[in-house]
């Protein structure tokens, strides 16, 4: 039996099937973060088409809901990944069957493709096996030694073995989890919801879609890279040409694999810009499959905001979660440069602070080290982030990583210029199509991890009213063009028409 649970929601009948299930990795709906608020957006928007919501968590993460579902969403299943199920207990003879598929787990694991995912999927739905015979029988242990000796000789072998573990248990909690009852399959990310999704598809035929916010592998990438739970030895030594892959490029082998596992098995894959095309294809993703649909907003929402000209302190506002992808730290950094330049500036932050304790904690701590107590004001959760529109002058972005950040449109849509890293679609929606000219250009963008720059780039806005107002309302307009709701809605209605009514095969 799985540990995956299923909730059905009151009021609608068990076991239904869903139009969508939706398939969201760390966030919706427990935690908040532009994902999330995307995901709950998305699902009001199409009232008429039911949805069953797969959420995947790992077993220490507080399962307490920050969204009240939408009346839309006929039930919920949580899938834990580091918790699968025992399976069958495995029999002496089935030696060499475990020892087969626990290399076929590192084939998943290493490379990935779409047709051994889908056999091995059928394998473990036929035989019933699970973590007894893959991961605690002696023949488990014989086959990870094999795993160990070709594919990470002289490293740890402590460590070795519980990545090993994680990730293999991992693979076996999507493929041991019940598939909901849908029409079609819809993953939020490629990762443990496209594994998923692409096991849906082998064993139910119905069709699967992905959509991209940021890029998958690039986000653990970057995760990996400041990780320091992660143990390198010295395995490799001081030879620049060794070859002796360490336990980063381990995890991040796994997930370029779950890519491209999910890219093949996809029959769409949509993202919200074209750049981030150009990595899907670098991950293994067909051309053919790919289609570009940006993030929409209610305008509505934005329409009554009005600016408040009444004297007040110079305003900048963060929006985002006191995590290290966001990179608070520069922005923090660049308040100290700004301050020379504008005395009186006020600096908020919005956004939760319990994602990562320990980063928003150095965050505070750098606040007092940099003596910016009253200038920089963490205000944590709001009620609505809207009301604060209407009050500052200049929305900064400092993330590491992006796709297309609904707060920057959310800004732009109430007049509110800006100053980005050079990420996701940053550059997109402030500058306009590449040929758009300076003159559309709806604030500034800059390069990551570059607190000078960002403090600069500011200072031009705050300091000068008449562009401060200009680029405001340039960015005001190319959302209001671009990123209307009802249009990007629209489009998905069309995908999943379109793909409901696709013959199997096409």
């Amino acid at each position: 039996m799985s540990r995956a649970s299923t909730n059905p929601v009151q009021g609608h009948p068990s076991g239904s099937p869903a139009d969508i299930c939706l398939l969201v990795e760390g966030g919706y709906p427990y935690l908040l973060g532009g994902v999330s608020s995307w995901v709950d957006s998305f699902i009001r928007n199409l009232p008429d088409r039911s949805f069953h919501v797969v959420a995947f968590t790992v077993s220490a993460q507080p399962r307490r809901r920050k969204f009240d579902l939408p009346g839309n969403v006929i039930a919920q299943t949580d899938v834990v990944i580091d918790d699968c199920p025992p399976g069958v207990m495995p029999m002496v003879r089935s030696g060499r069957r475990i020892e087969a598929l626990v290399a076929d787990l590192r084939v998943l694991l290493t490379e990935g493709t779409g047709p051994a995912w889908t056999q091995f999927a059928r394998e473990i739905a036929s035989s019933g096996l699970a973590q007894r015979a893959l991961l605690d029988s002696r023949a488990a242990w014989i086959a990870f030694q094999r795993i160990y000796d070709e594919v990470i000789p002289g490293a740890p072998l402590v460590d070795v073995f519980w990545t090993w573990r994680f990730l293999a248990r991992s693979v076996l909690a999507i493929a041991t989890a019940p598939i909901p009852a849908a029409r079609t399959y819809h993953a939020i990310s490629t990762g443990y919801p496209g594994l998923f999704g692409a096991r849906a598809k082998a064993l139910t035929g119905n069709p699967f879609l992905i959509t991209e916010h940021g890029i998958y592998t690039n986000e653990r990438r970057i995760e990996l890279s400041i990780a320091d739970w992660i143990y390198e030895s010295s395995a490799a030594g001081y030879d620049v040409d060794s070859a002796v892959p360490e336990l980063r490029k381990l995890w991040l082998s796994a997930f370029n694999a779950m890519a491209q596992i999910s890219y093949d098995c996809a029959d769409l894959i949509t993202t919200q810009f074209r750049v981030n095309q150009q990595y899907q294809m670098q991950d293994g993703a067909p051309p053919a499959k790919l289609r570009a649909i940006p993030n929409g907003i209610e305008l509505a929402q934005f329409s009554t905001i009005v600016r408040n000209r009444a004297p007040r302190r110079p305003t900048v506002l963060l929006v985002g979660r006191l995590v290290p992808i966001k990179d608070i730290r520069t922005f923090i950094q660049a308040m100290a440069l700004l301050r020379r330049a504008v005395p009186d500036l006020d600096a908020m932050i919005i956004g939760p602070d319990d994602e990562d304790p320990a980063y928003a904690a150095e965050c505070r701590h750098l606040v007092q080290q940099l003596g910016l107590q009253g200038t920089v004001r963490f205000l944590g959760r709001v009620p609505d982030v809207r009301s604060y529109f209407g009050s500052v002058d200049v929305l900064a972005l400092t993330s590491i990583s992006e796709a297309q950040p609904l707060s920057v449109l959310e800004a732009g849509a109430a007049g509110v210029p800006a100053v980005t890293t050079d990420v996701g679609s940053c550059r997109e929606i402030l500058e306009g199509p590449p040929g758009t000219g300076p003159e559309g250009a709806g604030g500034f963008v800059v390069g990551a991890c570059d607190p000078q720059a960002t403090a600069d780039a500011l200072a031009r806005l705050l300091l000068d009213p008449a562009l401060r107002d200009r680029m405001g309302e340039a960015l005001r307009a190319r959302i209001h063009a671009v990123f209307d709701q009802r249009r990007v809605i629209a489009m998905y209605e069309d995908v999943y028409d379109s793909l409901l009514h696709r013959s199997p095969g096409e």
